[in-house]
């Protein structure tokens, strides 16, 4: 026997009970977005804000976003005078600030069941790396809605842009993902080498007429690979931080200042150059995702779209950030976004 309507609590059931923290905002309920996924790369946080903005927006919620406590790309100190590292490269998407959250009269948290739903509904499966046209359509509506990057990080993409000479060259796009990918981790796609993109490259090079290839990687050993197929016909950006070991940059040990949010302009830019590019060949990555993301947010489409799919690894190499963070500084959720 089915529930009756009646005794369904949405609101218990859907974790949405408001806290009363004050007067301020009578009018408007405050969605506060703060997922605390230390193991997560920049752009799988950045698909589940958008996950989070989608539930808030059909809630007719107001967004507010925290980049967490243990966001990997989060500084000890202030960066540009922010300690939330979501506005260190993004407006806050409803123009309500974090701080005033702590004196509204009806603010509800976050919950990872809110951007399970959302997936589930659009792609059938709860999966890191999977996704779909339907899920990018409207991912890629939340993105133009909501995601707008601040006036620092908009200048630091179009200088890029610039220095490429995007406005005058066809563009193939290549994003392939080294470092620990090279690994095969449980549950993380299986490693695509430049070996495998090449013949793709060079496939869509012989039906059409492309310029350039800019390629983004972490590796460095990828990087050269490219250049020595490929010489003038390759664009990259010189100044990313890349590494020629089987570990993510994140998770490197630095003391360069404000190493964590040089990596996330860094990866912000190779995901915009991306969606900028004519055509884009890649492995399955985050990134890759985004980009075609906000591609469509644009309102563009790609002449060339190849994903090379190898498939998920299964095997027992959990990935553990915690092998890779020392003396990170841990607080607590709550003390994150009411202090």
């Amino acid at each position: 026997m089915g529930w009756k309507k009646e005794e369904i609590d949405f609101v218990k059931y859907l974790k949405m009970n408001p806290r009363h923290l004050g007067l301020a905002n009578k009018d408007k309920t405050i969605y506060v977005i703060c997922e605390n996924n230390g193991a997560l790369g920049f752009f799988a946080m950045y698909r589940y804000w958008l996950e989070y903005l989608y539930f808030a927006d059909i809630c007719g919620y107001y967004p507010v976003i925290s980049g967490g406590s243990k966001f990997a790309y989060r500084e000890e100190g202030r960066v540009l005078g922010k300690k939330n590292p979501f506005e260190y490269y993004f407006y806050q998407p409803a123009g309500v600030e974090l701080k005033q959250v702590r004196s509204s009269y009806h603010v509800i948290c976050s919950h990872k069941l809110h951007r399970t739903i959302v997936e589930l509904v659009y792609t059938g499966r709860y999966s890191n790396y999977f996704s779909n046209s339907n899920y990018m359509d409207a991912m890629s509506g939340i993105v133009k809605k909501y995601m707008k990057f601040n006036d620092r990080t908009w200048q630091f993409l179009t200088n890029g842009l610039n220095k490429l000479g995007f406005k005058n060259k066809k563009m193939i796009g290549v994003h392939v993902r080294g470092t620990d990918f090279r690994s095969n981790y449980n549950k993380h796609p299986v490693y695509v080498t430049a070996e495998d993109c090449f013949s793709e490259i060079e496939r869509i090079s012989k039906e059409k007429s492309y310029d350039k290839i800019f390629v983004a990687t972490d590796d460095k050993r990828i990087l050269g690979q490219f250049i020595e197929r490929y010489g003038d016909r390759i664009c990259y950006y010189a100044d990313v931080v890349r590494n020629d070991r089987n570990k993510s940059v994140i998770f490197e040990e630095k003391n360069t200042k404000n190493y964590k949010y040089r990596l996330g302009l860094e990866v912000i830019r190779d995901m915009y150059t991306l969606a900028n590019c004519d055509a884009l060949v890649a492995g399955i990555s985050q990134v890759a995702i985004c980009a075609q993301i906000n591609k469509l947010a644009m309102e563009e489409a790609y002449e060339d779209v190849i994903i090379i799919d190898k498939g998920i690894n299964k095997n027992q190499r959990n990935f553990n950030s915690n092998n890779f963070i020392k003396n990170q500084t841990r607080r607590n959720v709550i003390w994150d976004i009411f202090s």
